[in-house]
């Protein structure tokens, strides 16, 4: 065990980066460069030793210690057009805005030891669901939101089972730390015409869009989860797999700040927008995957898989505050349930060389009625391409680079200070990764 990379050194990494999301809503599919390289078509039957996040059973046919990371980039192009927005008073909120998709790198970590000829104890740790999106202070849409971060980290220690030859049985624990960072400005012109008069605002200096402050929400938590999973050959050029990852429902515990400019103190009175601990409930989805390997021939291998994942569960973004003079902050969400469906291949191009492609169609779990700045999510397509050199028996590099195109989106809100944001959103995100593993 002491030649394994240290887990310590992969958790300080993880919790350094803030991830991007470019999987269904804020879920991230980059956990290892070969399965990247197959469009994640691989997940549930790859004979690697990401089947620590993947698929545990799968290690069961993994008779040699061995570990394996990759690091993949996440290079997200985006842009808002706008359609006419405005504020309570019909003026005009502002222009077209790009750039608030970060940039991101996403490591993870995997390992496998064999206890004896049927059972292996497994490790991953990995980054399966992220967020990173920075407006500019001045776009359209900076009422209800300018910047949303969100880190999770998950460490999944898993045991094997292989139970005969054709049916292996794994299962897991997943810690999982969940951080959240979200601000948005506050239009107290608009807050000042709610309480008062148009003409006493005015008097104040109060008008919308000319007295803005901020909202500067911060939480974070620790909750547990479980994973399960089968492999089944039941030919010797076929295998099948199935895995289950349960709900994470994190309880977010934190701070939010508020900037009040000078001439909105007065709003301050009744003890509201002064700083405040709070929480909020933040619950990841389950997810259920079915997938299968058909190995053709000797030199080419055919991947396909289907994943479901119950968002339903995530109504809503509510943040409460300790502070009774503040009233709850609350965006409606009502997230439906995603599929994802894959499909890949790969080739032995010689016996050091091996090439691989993919194609996955990827369904949001949003609902136009309610998408949300933070999250401008829609429906996208993924095409991948691969491939895996050999320098030596023990050692295997993997690279693999995804294109992923995000069907146009538009966006009709209006929001807490009566602002109507209305537009266009337009992307794609590249990314490549690299990996390697070793065999003991």
């Amino acid at each position: 065990m002491r030649r394994f990379l240290p887990i310590g050194f992969i958790v300080g990494l993880l919790t350094s980066i803030t991830p991007a999301a470019f999987a269904d809503s804020f879920a991230i599919n980059e956990y290892s460069a070969r399965d990247l390289g197959l469009a994640n078509a691989g997940r549930t039957t790859l004979e690697d030793v990401s089947a620590a996040w993947g698929n545990p059973a799968m290690l069961a046919f993994l008779h040699q210690r061995m570990v394996g990371g990759s690091l993949s980039g996440i290079l997200g192009d985006a842009n808002y057009r706008d359609r006419g927005s405005i504020d309570a008073l019909g003026a005009p909120l502002g222009g077209d805005t790009s750039g608030f998709l970060k940039d991101a790198i996403v490591p993870a970590l995997h390992m496998s030891a064999p206890i004896n000829d049927r059972f292996v104890f497994g490790l991953a740790v990995t980054a399966p669901f992220g967020l990173s999106t920075k407006y500019d202070d001045d776009w359209p849409g900076r009422y209800q939101a300018v910047k949303s971060s969100l880190q999770t980290i998950d460490i999944n220690p898993s045991l094997s089972w292989k139970i005969n030859d054709q049916l292996a049985f794994g299962i897991g624990v997943s810690a999982q730390y969940a951080k959240a960072h979200l601000t948005s400005a506050i239009d107290f012109g608009a807050v000042c015409f709610g309480q008062l008069s148009p003409t006493t605002c005015a008097g104040l200096g109060l008008n919308p869009q000319n007295a803005d402050g901020l909202a500067d929400i911060e939480g974070d938590d620790w909750a547990v989860g479980w994973n399960a999973g089968l492999a089944w050959t039941p030919a010797n050029d076929w295998r099948v797999g199935l895995t289950y990852r349960s709900r994470i429902d994190h309880d977010l515990k934190g701070a939010a700040n508020f900037t009040v400019p000078t001439v909105a103190m007065p709003l301050t009175a009744t003890g509201a927008f002064t700083n405040t601990s709070g929480s909020a409930a933040l619950d990841l989805p389950a997810a259920t995957e079915l997938g299968a390997r058909w190995q053709a021939t000797n030199l080419l291998a055919l991947y396909g898989g289907i994943q479901w994942k119950d968002w339903t569960p995530l109504k809503q973004l509510a943040v409460s505050y300790d502070n009774p003079a503040q009233p709850d902050t609350v965006e409606q969400l009502n997230y439906k349930s995603s599929v994802r469906y894959s499909f890949g291949g790969e080739y032995a191009l010689t016996p050091k060389w091996t090439l691989r492609a993919g194609l996955a169609f990827d369904q949001s779990p949003t609902q136009s009625a309610y998408r949300t700045a933070r999250i401008p999510d829609n429906d996208r397509t993924v095409y991948a391409i691969g491939a895996s050199w050999k320098p030596t028996d023990a050692w295997s590099l993997d690279m693999a680079y995804n294109r992923v195109n995000i069907d146009d989106t538009s966006f009709d809100k209006i929001g807490t200070f009566d602002e109507h944001v209305i537009g266009l959103y337009a992307g794609h995100a590249d990314v490549v990764s690299i990996g390697a593993s070793r065999t003991f």
